[in-house]
């Protein structure tokens, strides 16, 4: 399967950040904020992020929906994201919001989703812009524990979504 990689997009803008943080940490009145570190039993392995990804992508494409996943970890920041060839290119950020919403709320999207009535697409939701009452991020669960979301975007709908989502989860073992 071909899919596009945007780890060269991801590598400018870490390199980016760090020289931004550093200007950051030598200008007076300017304090450097940093992510938590992530303890080692919540991280996730990229080798199972990555191949939960392409599994999530690969059940998108076989029902001909090109879709566009992304495995979150709990600091919100991509691990894995990754558009299959031919995904609409406003489906990044469905897929960035799903797997906010699921690190957010504590539930899959789609449960969220219902528990707020689904309003329309892109309702600023509790005062979260970011908040996605919508079916297709689903927790990634270490123990019992929300370590992070996997999240897909499809032309195909929630319950692709939902279903391609399915696929790529089933890859993370612990």
């Amino acid at each position: 399967m071909h899919v596009r990689i945007f780890f060269a997009l991801l590598a400018m803008g870490l390199s980016g950040s760090a020289a931004l943080g550093q200007v950051a940490a030598t200008s007076p009145g300017n304090p450097v904020v940093t992510a938590a570190q992530i303890p080692p039993e919540k991280s996730i392995p990229l080798d199972q992020a990555l191949e939960a990804v392409q599994a999530a992508l690969a059940a998108c494409t076989a029902r001909s929906s090109p879709a566009t996943a992304e495995v979150m970890d709990l600091n919100f920041n991509p691990k894995v994201l990754l558009s299959a060839d031919g995904a609409r290119a406003n489906s990044f950020e469905p897929a960035r919001r799903k797997a906010y919403t699921v690190l957010k709320k504590g539930m899959s999207s789609g449960a969220f989703a219902k528990s707020v009535g689904s309003p329309p697409v892109n309702t600023v939701i509790e005062g979260d812009p970011s908040l996605r009452a919508s079916a297709g991020g689903l927790p990634i669960l270490k123990g019992g524990m929300i370590i992070g979301a996997l999240a897909v975007s499809s032309p195909a709908g929630q319950d692709t979504d939902e279903s391609c989502a399915q696929a790529g989860i089933v890859k993370f073992h612990f």
